[in-house]
């Protein structure tokens, strides 16, 4: 019986120790990590994040014309779900790792495809798929570095990436066009009775806001309007139609529009918040 109480704790001793060595600790450059959608494209990044403390960082704890991981621990890593631009060259969709070389003058930007390393250890200039050069600018202070995006448009951003007064911004362009008219498409050849009414019509509009498809996207908002009347299915006719040069079309589909929707409006009691909206497309379409 003694023979097993000693048996037992030793093994709540190597239980102990185990979960000992194995606790996790604050570490003095912490894990972070961003998201952004662009368009329909998703863009991550995954890095950790030294801070200044008083030291010098670019030109000493930094040194300038030697490749950086641009971070700290395991390599910075980039992620892009379609292919896309950054700083207009091509660079496939997947997974990089994401090396700088710091200088006076302009920085060089590395997209390498290894991504299983600690620091430099890896770094091998035949696995880069995309280089780029960019000057940096003196900014804003920034105690611990930081990866960000920024001027963020409908097909475009900017990744910044900035620590200590330093920052560098790349331009990230995506073809948002492809894959939107891909998904439309798609959308389209899988139609049921149950979702008619709102894939025509998202078609419809994309195809107006894209002036492309025009021809399609009128006979996708009549397929609609025809599944399920709406105000909005209205003004969306009434913008396909003005984009296609019938201004007539699109003053009384809006007419309908409004028309509908203070009937609806009225039966709920609350007034139709669009009309002066409406209204004023109607004047741009005269």
């Amino acid at each position: 019986m003694k023979k097993m109480i000693k048996i037992a704790a030793m093994l709540l001793v190597v239980v102990s120790t185990t979960n000992a060595v194995a606790q996790e600790l604050p570490k003095p450059s912490p894990k972070a990590k961003v998201e952004q959608r662009i368009g329909l494209t998703d863009i991550t990044v995954e890095y950790s994040r030294p801070s200044v403390k008083d030291r010098v960082i670019f030109g000493d704890l930094v040194a300038h014309d030697e490749i950086w991981r641009t971070g700290a621990n395991f390599n910075t890593l980039i992620t892009f779900t379609d292919d896309v631009k950054v700083d207009g060259k091509a660079i496939k969709a997947g997974t990089y790792a994401f090396f700088t070389i710091p200088a006076k003058g302009e920085w060089t930007v590395m997209f390498n495809t290894v991504i299983d390393a600690w620091g430099t250890g890896k770094y091998d200039k035949a696995n880069d798929v995309l280089t780029i050069k960019t000057t940096p600018i003196k900014g804003m202070y920034k105690e611990s570095l930081s990866f960000s995006f920024e001027n963020l448009g409908a097909t475009t951003g900017s990744l910044v990436l900035a620590w200590d007064a330093i920052s560098i911004d790349l331009k990230i362009e995506v073809d948002v066009d492809a894959k939107a008219w891909a998904n439309i498409d798609k959308a389209i050849a899988e139609i049921n009775d149950e979702n008619k009414a709102s894939v025509y019509r998202d078609a419809a509009k994309y195809a107006v806001d894209s002036k492309k498809r025009l021809a399609e996207g009128l006979k996708w908002i009549s397929a609609s309007i025809e599944a399920k009347e709406s105000w909005y299915s209205y003004w969306v006719k009434a913008d396909v139609q003005h984009a296609s040069g019938d201004n007539s079309g699109a003053m009384a589909s809006a007419k309908k529009a409004i028309d509908l929707g203070e009937a609806a409006a009225k039966e709920s009691g609350k007034p139709f918040g669009y009309k002066a909206r409406l209204e004023k497309a109607m004047a741009e379409y005269k």
